[in-house]
């Protein structure tokens, strides 16, 4: 899965080959046995959950003969979860599951949302852009009105935004700026949550009484982190509890949701086409905020 080489710059300077490089790429649909072969180089889990689509990038060799075809990326669409508490915001809570209405915004979120699962580049193919391609292409595709996405790392790499969806950051959970301030009190920096290695070394080595503090402290936010995830398992042990802190206590996961464009001949002489928080604000009688 490599790229040709680079053979530098041309006369004015500019990256020539690159050009050329993007000009062999096609997107297409692909199958799970695309997935599978890229699994490996996501840093997530290889379940990608309940997969509608797949589509895949490639690029065509036309200098050998026969032409060859290397797998440079993948995107991969899968169902939405019922519950998400980011989409809620974003949506006004059109899609809030709850009380005697859980059925009916269950079928609702199947019948009008996707959710980007998972999207990966070759390392080699890195740096063109070709994120934001794949998941631009490929969102009017997949044939649901909207499509949502998150990214632990968005503010970092916004290729969603890139792409055409709209972010909504998620807000510092009150949980977790009790748990920062809590280690901060206690002396325990930034960097001795850098894995659930360093965090057990670091609360091994304070006064018992501060110890006690942040571990009861850690068992308050690993509760209600699990509890939004609607995660099944109340109780996890502590050496999973520490990698959740290490890997989600200081992350800033962003909310990306995309809408599919109204065709200009449908849009004229029609009202604005109203988002989900506008339908959900006028259902309830009211204006959407």
């Amino acid at each position: 899965m490599t790229r040709p080489a680079d053979p530098g710059p041309d006369a004015s300077g500019g990256p020539q080959r690159r050009c050329s490089l993007l000009r062999g790429i096609r997107i297409e649909r692909g199958t799970r046995a695309d997935w599978r072969a890229l699994a490996p180089l996501h840093y997530r889990s290889h379940q990608a959950g309940a997969v509608t689509d797949v589509f895949r990038m490639v690029y065509r060799d036309g200098s050998l003969a026969p032409a060859r075809e290397t797998l440079a990326g993948v995107i991969v669409y899968s169902r939405s979860p019922l519950s998400l508490a980011a989409r809620n915001r974003a949506t006004g809570g059109r899609y809030r599951i709850g009380g005697s209405q859980g059925l009916s915004a269950g079928r609702l979120i199947n019948r009008e949302l996707r959710i980007i699962s998972r999207v990966v580049i070759v390392p080699n193919w890195r740096g063109l852009g070709l994120a934001s391609r794949l998941v631009a292409e490929t969102l009017p595709q997949v044939g649901t009105p909207y499509v949502e996405a998150l990214a632990a790392m968005g503010s970092i790499h916004p290729f969603f935004e890139r792409a055409g969806m709209t972010a909504y950051p998620h807000p510092p959970s009150r949980e977790g700026e009790r748990l920062r301030a809590a280690f901060e009190a206690v002396g325990m920096d930034r960097g001795a949550r850098r894995s659930a290695e360093a965090l057990d070394a670091a609360l091994a080595a304070l006064e018992p009484g501060d110890r006690c503090v942040a571990e009861r402290e850690i068992e308050r936010w690993a509760r209600s982190y699990l509890a939004a995830k609607n995660h099944r398992t109340n109780r996890p042990d502590r050496r999973r509890v520490l990698d959740l802190v290490a890997r989600h206590l200081d992350a800033a996961p962003v909310y990306y949701l995309w809408r599919r464009p109204e065709p200009p001949a449908l849009r004229a002489g029609r009202p604005r086409r109203e988002t989900p928080r506008d339908e959900r604000g006028r259902a309830e009688g009211g204006s959407a905020s």
